[in-house]
C-alpha cells in the first residue's frame, strides 16, 4: 500500500514521492517492488497477443525472430530484457553522476529508477494491456489492430499520445532520480537523466522492437 501510494503520487508530485523512495531503508526492495508492475503487466500482454495469434504488422524486428513467432519468443524475453535496462541504466547514471561530484550510493540510483521506470511505463503498459485483452477476447483483430495503430487516424493518435506522455514522464522522473540521489543541479541532473533514459530505451528496443 506504501509502495502504491508513492506511485500514484509520482504522477503529480515526483520529487515529494521519488525522494521518499530514495530515502527509505528498503530502497532496493521498494524499487524492485515497482520493476514488477510492468514486469507483469508486459508478461501477461505477451502471452495474451501471443494466445491470440497476432504478429508486428508494419515493423521488422530487431533480433533474428520470424514475425509469425516474436510475440511467443517475447514471452521469454520481456522480464530479463526489462530488468537489464534497469540495472544498465542505473550503472549509467550512477557512473556519470559519481565522476560529476555526486556521493549518492547506487543502490538509492537503482531503486528509485525502479520506481521511475514504473511510473513512465504506465502510460504504454494501459494502452497495451487494454489492446491485448481485446485481442485474446475476440473484440477486436490483433492484426488489423496493429494496422490501425500505425495508418491515419484515432487509434494512431492515441498510441501517439501514449508515446508523449511515456517519453516526458521518463525525462521528467530520471531527471529527478539523478537530482535527490546526487544531489547536483538541475542542470546537470536533467543531462545525465536523458543520457540514461536513451541507454534504457535503446537496449529495450533492441529485445522489444
Amino acid at each position: 500500500m506504501r509502495i502504491a501510494r508513492r506511485l500514484f503520487l509520482t504522477y503529480v508530485h515526483p520529487l515529494t514521492s521519488i525522494g521518499e523512495t530514495a530515502s527509505s531503508g528498503t530502497v532496493f526492495r521498494d524499487g524492485f517492488l515497482c520493476m514488477l508492475c510492468p514486469a507483469i503487466g508486459y508478461q501477461l500482454m505477451y502471452i495474451m497477443l501471443a494466445k491470440a495469434g497476432g504478429a508486428p504488422s508494419t515493423f521488422t524486428p530487431w533480433l533474428a525472430i520470424p514475425k509469425e513467432v516474436y510475440y511467443l519468443a517475447n514471452r521469454f524475453l520481456i522480464v530479463p530484457s526489462l530488468l537489464l535496462c534497469w540495472f544498465f541504466a542505473s550503472a549509467v547514471l550512477h557512473s556519470m553522476l559519481y565522476a560529476l561530484s555526486g556521493r549518492g550510493s547506487f543502490e538509492s540510483v537503482l531503486g528509485s529508477l525502479g520506481h521511475a521506470v514504473a511510473v513512465s511505463m504506465s502510460f504504454t503498459l494501459v494502452h497495451d494491456l487494454a489492446m491485448s485483452l481485446a485481442s485474446v477476447t475476440g473484440i477486436i483483430d490483433p492484426t488489423a489492430h496493429e494496422v490501425a495503430m500505425n495508418s491515419p487516424g484515432i487509434w494512431r493518435n492515441i498510441l501517439w499520445l501514449s508515446f508523449a506522455l511515456y517519453v516526458g514522464y521518463f525525462v521528467l522522473t530520471f531527471t529527478v532520480v539523478a537530482r535527490v540521489t546526487h544531489r547536483l543541479s538541475w542542470f546537470t541532473s536533467a543531462i545525465t537523466g536523458v543520457a540514461s533514459f536513451v541507454c534504457f530505451q535503446t537496449v529495450f528496443l533492441v529485445f522489444n522492437r
